[in-house]
Order: C-alpha cells, then structure tokens, then sequence
C-alpha cells in the first residue's frame, strides 16, 4: 500500500448537525510498517478542513474491511497533533488486503471563556497534589521515577505514600493502584514524570505541555475513566493546559475511505 498510488473516495454522512455549509476532508497521508516485534500497519488520515466553528477533532470508532469483505478492528487507534487519525492493524500471513476505513470523527470547539482550556502554571512545585478538579475531572501530578524507586528499595514506605495520595486527593483506589502497576511495567527513563487524570464522564481531550498547537504530553494509559500524560521533569516547561471537549459544540461525521489500488 505504500508504494502504490492511492486514490480515496471520502463519503460524509452528517449526524447530529447540519455542516453543508463546509465541506469536511478526510484524506489517505500514508502508511507505515512496523517490524520490530509484531507486524503492524499503520494508516494515517489528515483532517484538512473543519466544520464551521470548531478547532479540535478525535476520531471516535473506526475499522477496515478486506478484500473479502470482512469487517477488521484494529489494534489501537489515536488523534494525533489535532490534525491526524492513525489507525494501527496488526499484520500475519493469513491477512487480506485492506479495501477501506470506516468511521466516525467529532469536531468541537474549545475556550477560555468556555472553561474548556485550563491553563496551570507550576506543577512541578505540586508533586503528589490535585492541579485540577472540577466537573469530575481530577489531575494530580506524580514523580513516576521517585515512585518506583521506593517500591523497589523502600515498600513500607512506597505503601504509605500511595495511600497518602489516594486518601489526600480523594482518588479512586483501586483505579490508582492498577494504573500505577501498568505505568511501572511501561516505565520509560527520560518520562520520569506523570500526570494522572481521573475522568468519569471521558471529556479530557489531551493535556499539552507547551501553550501551541501541536506540543502535547504523550499519552500513557487512555481508557473511559483513567488517562495519564508523560514527561520529563528536566525538559519540563513548569506549566500544563487540559484541553476539555465541549457537549454544546459537538459535530459528529461519519465517513468511509475507500483505497482504490491501480
């Protein structure tokens, strides 16, 4: 797929909201294979334009079909840079062809005057301490590298500190300690830091670390309830803005990408 000429047919069905007045591109960017371990394929949409009124997209569902018409899911997917959707598939010998992509994107907009763009100066100073809690939303800050050190050499005191966290922050214990175990199995040296957001109703977007468009901290663990963001304490700008997806300007789209080889 990577060498061939690709040629896309980008079906929009409107849902929720009437957005004929601009129309909406979902575009093929490229592919790229992985074989460092498992064999993964991962294709990447742009978004080129928006819908009137919004500045912030994620793609929500999606899936291929084969050339035998079977319906694939992939391994993952993520909204990249606010700009890209990157769809990985695992890959074996047994694989078909992807003939198309099927899914579905929101677009919403964000502002400080809506309070959907926090901004937080300082989180260094507040290790272990809520940034941020309003809405069901919670962001608290973590030294990720201190935490596994005393877990190693110190558990009485690693124990402690933990339960310090939880019952100071008022944190879900259980959700706690589960992240915590799978952020320590992923450890990577130069994100010795963390932020750990609980967000019971998913409305978190991203939390970047600079105050641009594209500099966000890379994701750890994203589910429903739980997310964390990762950086380095050395290369830290001190501050964090959580970006909050916006119910009242939701626009939803579904589209199909179809990949037409000649």
């Amino acid at each position: 797929m990577k060498n061939n000429q690709i040629r896309l047919i980008i079906l929009l069905l409107l849902s929720t909201y009437n957005i004929q007045s601009q129309e909406v591109k979902i575009e093929y960017d490229r592919t790229v294979i992985d074989t460092s371990d498992v064999i993964n394929e991962t294709i990447m949409l742009s978004v080129k334009d928006f819908p009137d009124n919004t500045s912030r997209c994620e793609l929500i569902t999606v899936y291929a079909t084969d050339e035998t018409h079977q319906k694939i899911n992939p391994e993952y997917f993520l909204t990249q840079a606010n700009r890209e959707f990157w769809i990985t598939f695992i890959k074996n010998e047994k694989t078909k062809k992807l003939q198309s992509l099927n899914g579905k994107a929101r677009f919403f907009n964000v502002s400080e005057e809506a309070e959907t763009i926090i901004k937080i100066d300082g989180i260094l100073e507040k290790t272990n301490k809520t940034i941020y809690s309003k809405n069901d939303i919670k962001v608290i800050v973590l030294d990720i590298k201190s935490l596994i050190s005393k877990k190693n050499k110190k558990p009485l005191e690693y124990k402690n500190e933990i339960a310090f966290i939880v019952k100071e922050n008022k944190l879900n214990q259980e959700r706690f300690e589960e992240t915590l175990k799978k952020s320590f199995e992923n450890y990577f040296e130069p994100f010795d830091m963390m932020l750990y957001c609980e967000d019971q109703k998913n409305s978190v977007l991203n939390i970047d670390s600079l105050f641009t468009e594209h500099n966000k901290y890379p994701e750890g663990i994203k589910n429903n309830y739980i997310k964390t963001f990762l950086f380095s304490r050395r290369d830290a700008t001190n501050k964090a803005r959580i970006i909050i997806k916006s119910l009242s300007t939701f626009k939803e789209i579904d589209f199909k990408v179809v990949l037409d080889k000649n």
